[in-house]
């Protein structure tokens, strides 16, 4: 498993597959993990490798990407001492039959130690597409930048995909951005007892707030979107959280019944507190992990068709509604209860029959080619 980021904490998609990944191979093979971060306790039976920084060499990686037409999204990944890691990860083990690479831009980087006779590269979504999105929410210089990146990015996708046996993405909307043998394989989510309590929060959105897309979200659900509810529900009460979060976002806290948390302590015990999840979000790509969350508590769901992409059958649980109505949506269903909690029911039913933590997993191990079929 070779990945830019570590898998602890999975507070970001692409930290959350790698941890699906080697949870998911761990029963069936031996598994060495290239990551970065600090040493961390984990369970047998992987061995880790720590990445160790090598910041002197990231001017000249910075540089060779330039000149490479490379997008500078890659120097996400340039900073690490990969060939040192990869000799590391040799030590002892005659060969590797199976190599793992998370997102297209860590390539690279790595690929000249990639020997496995069989590479996986999971590209999670189509990140071109993503900063496409990007660039329409920018500005001025900002703009151009992000579309400069998203023009190479794409570039950059369309070329490393030849050198692997097979891409995995996560959602069947994603196939479309690749060529090649393409796989979709959701890393769902973990099913735990919903439980019977009391739920006094109305209305949560949550995600990683210091994510473009999820922080336009929350901005836009308390600068313009929270005013109207509060104005048709004066008692109204909002939580906002996630990791990452911006001093922008944390002033809202403790006023007009809103609060800020973040991070998250005990995410699954304060969703199965919340009335309506309310997801107001205008970009990004992939499956959004939120909603796969929110079904998993059996909250009620309010999205816009941007916040409930990529989740298949689960849309049938979700009252989507454009931007301007999603305010109305919210406001009723807030006020029927009944509905409510039959939406929250077949939300779970839905999760638990397609988003099964435990079904991805199995998923996992067949594509790498160390488990059954599931």
């Amino acid at each position: 498993m070779v990945a830019a980021r570590p898998p602890w904490p999975p507070y970001t998609g692409d930290r959350l597959r790698t941890g699906v990944w080697v949870k998911a191979l761990a029963p069936h093979a031996e598994v060495t993990l290239l990551a970065p971060g600090p040493p961390l306790v984990q369970a047998p039976p992987h061995r880790r490798v720590v990445l160790a920084p090598a910041p002197f060499a990231l001017p000249g990686r910075a540089l060779r990407a330039v000149r490479r037409g490379w997008p500078l999204t890659t120097l996400l990944a340039a900073g690490r001492a990969w060939r040192v890691a990869f000799g590391q990860a040799r030590r002892g083990v005659t060969s590797f039959d199976v190599t793992v690479v998370v997102l297209a831009r860590t390539h690279p980087w790595v690929a000249p130690h990639l020997t496995a006779p069989r590479r996986i590269l999971d590209a999670i979504d189509c990140l071109a597409a993503n900063l496409f999105e990007r660039a329409r929410a920018a500005s001025g210089p900002a703009r151009w930048f992000w579309r400069r990146e998203a023009a190479r990015t794409a570039r950059l996708e369309e070329e490393v995909v030849q050198f692997y046996h097979r891409v995995v993405v996560v959602a069947e909307e994603e196939r479309r951005h690749f060529s090649g043998s393409v796989e979709v394989a959701g890393h769902g989510v973990e099913l735990w007892p919903v439980g019977n309590g009391h739920r006094d929060i109305d209305f949560a959105f949550w995600g990683r707030l210091g994510y473009f897309a999820n922080r336009d979200a929350a901005l836009l659900l308390l600068r313009e979107l929270w005013p109207a509810i509060r104005a048709r529900l004066p008692r109204a009460t909002l939580v906002v959280g996630g990791a990452d979060c911006p001093p922008a976002l944390r002033r809202f806290d403790g006023r007009d019944g809103v609060r800020v948390v973040s991070p998250m302590e005990d995410r699954p015990a304060l969703l199965r507190r919340v009335r309506v999840a309310l997801f107001p979000v205008r970009y990004g790509s992939g499956q959004p992990n939120k909603v796969l969350e929110a079904a998993e508590a059996a909250c009620a769901i309010v999205a816009t068709p941007a916040g409930a992409r990529g989740v298949g059958p689960l849309a049938g649980a979700v009252v989507v509604a454009p931007l301007d109505e999603l305010v109305e949506s919210a406001v009723a269903l807030a006020g029927d209860e009944g509905r409510r909690a039959a939406l929250g029911r077949q939300a779970r039913r839905l999760v638990a029959a397609h988003f099964d933590r435990r079904a991805a997993l199995a998923r996992f191990a067949h594509l790498a080619g160390v488990g059954p079929s599931p």
